[in-house]
């Protein structure tokens, strides 16, 4: 699948870096040329095309989690880049506030969160019942498990109970994510 035209933006792309990359040793002299040689310079993080960041993702899946299929690496890339944001003080200020907001909200959040980290992104809410909520992003070019990881990362971090996530493909281009959990 080939990306749509747009940016990821370099704050996204710095903070990938630092979260997961660095934060999981994943980047060696080698990684950092494979990197180079796809256009991302991880010294000096600059504003990625989509491609690009996809290309990044899939190549850090595959360090991340050797052996493992594509679509579970990028799931896992997905729950480790929360999960280091979480280990940050904003991230974990945040998910203080999160859980005193409950699921519903935080999922609501997301399309605000989205907004600021590409040019081309956007998510629509749409709620099921008091523990369900539709997520459907503009795209997921090409990547969903990597956001359902991100996802799916979110529940367990707000520790609810039986977190879901389950996606599916519109003919649009749009990738609707089903977040559900026991209330």
């Amino acid at each position: 699948m080939s990306a749509p035209e747009g940016v990821i933006y370099r704050h996204t792309v710095e903070a990938f870096i630092q979260r997961v990359l660095l934060r999981r040793g994943l980047l060696s002299l080698e990684f950092d040329r494979e990197l180079k040689a796809l256009g991302v310079d991880a010294s000096r993080p600059s504003e990625a095309s989509l491609n690009v960041w996809i290309a990044m993702l899939k190549a850090t899946a595959k360090r991340l989690s050797p052996g493992r299929a594509e679509l579970d690496g990028l799931e896992d890339v997905g729950r480790e880049m929360l999960r280091g944001y979480v280990d940050g003080l904003v991230g974990k200020a945040l998910f203080m506030v999160l859980r005193l907001s409950g699921p519903r909200r935080a999922m609501l959040r997301t399309m605000e969160n989205y907004r600021t980290a590409d040019s081309v992104t956007t998510v629509k809410a749409t709620e099921l019942g008091a523990a369900s909520i539709d997520l459907e992003f503009s795209s997921s070019f090409g990547v969903p498990t990597y956001v359902r990881g991100l996802l799916s990362e979110t529940l367990v971090l707000l520790k609810v109970r039986e977190p879901r996530v389950e996606f599916r493909d519109l003919a649009t281009g749009a990738t609707v994510f089903n977040v559900s959990w026991t209330a």
